[in-house]
């Protein structure tokens, strides 16, 4: 365990997405979120079940995670990506976990959960780079984080070893046996260009591998350049310096860490998670523009149109996946 750990603290010092990336995203678009996130300000996609509201599905996700990691009744639970702390809470009230430490990169995140004063909850800010536990976790959660490991770059084996960091560190955090469960965005199977470009009914996955693919037309050229160009506004305006893995490149970055013991895609969720946060968007819209501006309120919205239509068409999902340490 030492000797990982100590691979993963030499390596370069890139440490993922910049706090001036994280303050554009979580303390000043967040004074917009928290119109539309709902009470728990849970900012990552539901889990959702016939006849659900937005809280019921972001309670079922929490309560996924707990499970899947093992933590329930647990000593002590890292969740790195903490937000405003709802999973922390949960853990505590819910699944009887003794501490239940969090980390943010965001001070207004940081803040907020602090001044809930929940018994059992450490909220930390700082970069997951930098963490030094005060002793080893009995299980990790990292939901809708990983894609703040690799910045924005297109190189798949860049990406891999900065994803396999994130791996390195949980796993000298982690006692024998301890669990990781993520939650993430992820990219179609068929990597990030071809996620953009190609259209819907060649991502499917009963293509590849099949017959030969037919020739892109002019629409299919034009629509792939629109894609291109709507995720380029997302990264410039809304998310910068993020990056979307993809399934392979996450049980890549973490073998010989970890064993994949379940991998989920459930891009449904993503669409009714984007579908009531687009609906609530549009009902604070001019309440929005007084805190942060109409030009930023519009950027989010139209992030989120991209986003659901991109779920819609199968060009990237949610993939919930459980680690275990070996």
């Amino acid at each position: 365990m030492g000797t990982v750990g100590h691979e993963a603290k030499k390596r370069s010092s890139y440490k993922g997405t910049s706090s001036k990336a994280i303050l554009h995203q979580y303390d000043f678009l967040g004074d917009f979120y928290r119109l539309i996130l709902g009470p728990e300000l849970v900012f990552s996609y539901g889990m959702w079940e016939e006849g659900d509201t937005l809280d019921s599905a972001q309670t079922r996700k929490l309560d996924h995670h707990a499970e899947a990691a093992h933590a329930v009744g647990a000593d002590r639970v890292l969740d790195i990506g903490c937000g405003y702390g709802s999973l922390l809470h949960r853990l505590v009230e819910a699944h009887h976990v003794q501490h239940a430490v969090g980390l943010t990169m965001s001070p207004g995140q940081a803040a907020w959960a602090r001044d809930q004063h929940w018994p059992g909850c450490e909220v930390r800010a700082e970069n997951w780079f930098d963490h030094e536990p005060d002793g080893p976790y009995d299980a990790i959660i990292a939901i809708e984080v990983i894609e703040h490991c690799a910045g924005n770059t297109m190189w798949r084996t860049r990406r891999v070893a900065r994803y396999r960091e994130f791996f390195q560190r949980c796993h000298s955090w982690l006692r024998p046996g301890g669990r990781l469960s993520v939650q993430a965005n992820a990219w179609n199977e068929r990597g990030w260009l071809a996620s953009l470009v190609l259209p819907p009914q060649q991502l499917a996955p009963h293509r590849r591998g099949g017959a030969a693919r037919e020739r892109l037309g002019l629409k299919d050229v034009l629509g792939g350049i629109k894609n291109v160009r709507e995720g380029l506004h997302a990264s410039r305006k809304v998310y910068p310096e993020c990056f979307l893995p993809t399934r392979d490149e996450l049980i890549e970055a973490s073998r010989g860490l970890f064993g994949v013991v379940e991998a989920r895609s459930d891009p449904d969720d993503g669409v009714a998670t984007v579908r009531s946060w687009l609906e609530k968007a549009e009902a604070h819209r001019v309440r929005g523009a007084e805190l942060i501006g109409e030009g930023a309120v519009s950027d989010i919205i139209r992030e989120q149109k991209t986003a659901l239509r991109f779920l819609c068409e199968g060009r990237f999902t949610v993939v919930r996946m459980v680690f275990e340490k070996v």
